[in-house]
């Protein structure tokens, strides 16, 4: 926006800090007014910041919304801005009812009866704790995780090759003590039998290690028409799934699938035919969440947030797209491929949300 500053992401911070003045001293004129005598100013003081306070959380409502789409953050990071953003979502529904039911009352012959006032006061006081928990959870993610924050870097470019327990490099995807897994590939066929593959495998014509230009050696997944889809068979729940793909060189869609069920049920991100599209496939039927244009070109890094209802998926530190649906069931996190040609993949990292 034009009046922002140079280091200002978005205008959140700017705003959000108003509805906690405006219904912190709403409170405070209610606790007053409920021990005092001449109540009518402390009243009237109390409901117009109330009503002021709601109007207020609409707009740090809003303006979180969309700072949301406009940061890229750390794993751990992604959690919170799911409840950060659920708690704000909250907020705004609550102050903005309870502002007008306060505005309401104010104007009946009942607003002065104490028993109404101060079942009003200890309701404001229940919204106030709820405001609180919701800025701590900004503030953490400001002061803890650097949202927002230029000078911090949450992109995961590469993933190094790792040795199996005998000192050999894996070929298959390595899988980490907390049930995380990231997935270099160095061979060209061996990691097969690692994977669970929902359609024939013969569907992949051919995989092979091949030239990735700045990336060094990378797998090739090539098809002619076919469909292949493969998981790596380790549950989750809420998920971030990073990965580097190179589709100069292919014709079709390639998936990145989540909280798989079979081969006709389970969340994915698509891309490919020029847009990137989120959604959930029910018995071979897709449900769409969300759809952009998008048209990748050479090398790109993918991240695919999935917690609770939220589902966001970013390329490079851009969000390409921020959907809502139902909250899954935990499931295996694999690729989808449908086209003609050679898809290039130089890793995939996989990590649950805590």
């Amino acid at each position: 926006m034009w009046f922002l500053p140079e280091w200002a992401p978005n205008v959140h911070p700017l705003i959000v800090h108003f509805p906690i003045a405006l219904l912190f001293v709403a409170g405070l004129m209610d606790i007053t007014g409920i021990f005092l005598k001449d109540r009518s100013f402390f009243s009237t003081a109390s409901v117009s910041l109330y009503v002021l306070g709601g109007i207020s959380t609409l707009a740090a409502f809003l303006a979180g919304r969309a700072a949301a789409d406009s940061i890229f953050l750390s794993t751990d990071a992604n959690a919170l801005l799911t409840t950060h953003a659920d708690l704000g979502e909250y907020t705004f529904y609550f102050f903005g009812v309870f502002g007008l039911i306060r505005l309401v009352v104010h104007f009946t012959n009942v607003k002065d009866k104490m028993i109404l006032r101060s079942g009003m006061m200890f309701l404001g006081l229940l919204g106030l704790v709820l405001l609180t928990i919701t800025a701590t959870r900004g503030s953490e993610l400001v002061y803890r995780y650097g949202a927002g924050v230029e000078a911090v870097d949450h992109t995961v470019e590469r993933v190094q090759f790792a040795a199996d327990s005998t000192g050999n490099i894996s070929t298959a995807p390595v899988l980490e003590e907390n049930g995380d897994w990231s997935w270099k590939p160095v061979r060209a066929s061996t990691w097969r039998s690692s994977m669970r593959f929902l359609e024939p495998e013969d569907g992949l014509a051919m995989s092979s290690i091949v030239d990735g230009g700045e990336r060094g050696d990378v797998l090739g997944l090539t098809l002619n028409g076919e469909t292949t889809s493969f998981v790596f068979d380790t549950s989750f729940e809420n998920v971030q799934i990073d990965m580097a793909i190179n589709l100069d060189k292919f014709e079709g869609i390639l998936m990145i699938i989540h909280h798989v069920v079979d081969g006709e049920n389970f969340r994915f991100t698509s891309i490919g035919n020029g847009e990137v599209r989120q959604g959930r496939t029910e018995n071979g039927d897709n449900y769409l969440y969300d759809q952009n244009p998008f048209e990748p070109e050479g090398w790109v890094t993918i991240r695919v947030v999935n917690d609770g209802t939220h589902s966001r998926v970013y390329a490079g530190k851009t969000m390409i797209a921020h959907g809502h649906g139902t909250a899954p069931t935990g499931g295996p996190v694999g690729i989808r491929l449908n086209g003609t040609g050679t898809a290039l993949l130089d890793f995939m990292k996989v990590q649950t949300l805590r």
